[in-house]
């Protein structure tokens, strides 16, 4: 059975950069165990965006991980504009202890994704959370890499999916 990181790269004619990423520190200064299928994505796609139009925050390597910038970026946000905490609800912003949404990717179009932190489940189960701008949250019991590949490739993942819109969907790495 091939993996859904195996897939998405098949699909955008990508080769795994097999990067050496330190997710023991990594994991350590984001309080929780991050999904292995995001840790193979990593590994495989670095830093980069799908199609100029998602971006995955991912690592380039090292101690390195975009996820632990955003979320730092999110909670200066929310301490300088209380207000802003509204757009989690119901479910917060994460917490280490607590859970919550931890933030995996952004489109050119402002729709965002996260995982569902629990600790009830394996990280590996989380949900995918997804929303456009100012829209309601929607509930993906999927990984992660399955979302985008189904974001490239599948025109019934309504609402997200650009694959009508780009027939030959590409990976581009960040400088």
């Amino acid at each position: 059975m091939m993996v859904w990181v195996d897939r998405l790269a098949a699909g955008v004619s990508w080769q795994s950069r097999e990067l050496e990423i330190s997710w023991s520190e990594i994991e350590q200064r984001l309080g929780v165990e991050l999904p292995e299928d995001f840790k193979s994505f990593c590994r495989c796609f670095g830093v980069g965006q799908f199609c100029e139009y998602l971006e995955i925050y991912s690592s380039s390597g090292g101690d390195n991980l975009g996820i632990l910038e955003r979320l730092d970026r999110f909670r200066q946000i929310m301490e300088q504009h209380p207000v802003v905490r509204g757009v989690y609800e119901p479910y917060g912003l994460f917490r280490p202890g607590e859970g919550g949404l931890l933030p995996w990717g952004i489109s050119e179009t402002a729709a965002e994704f996260y995982w569902l932190v629990r600790y009830d489940i394996q990280p590996c189960d989380w949900p995918v959370l997804a929303r456009q701008e100012g829209g309601e949250w929607k509930v993906y019991e999927m990984t992660m890499s399955e979302f985008t590949y189904k974001m490239l490739f599948d025109v019934t993942l309504k609402g997200f999916t650009i694959a009508e819109l780009v027939p030959d969907p590409f990976y581009d790495a960040a400088p």
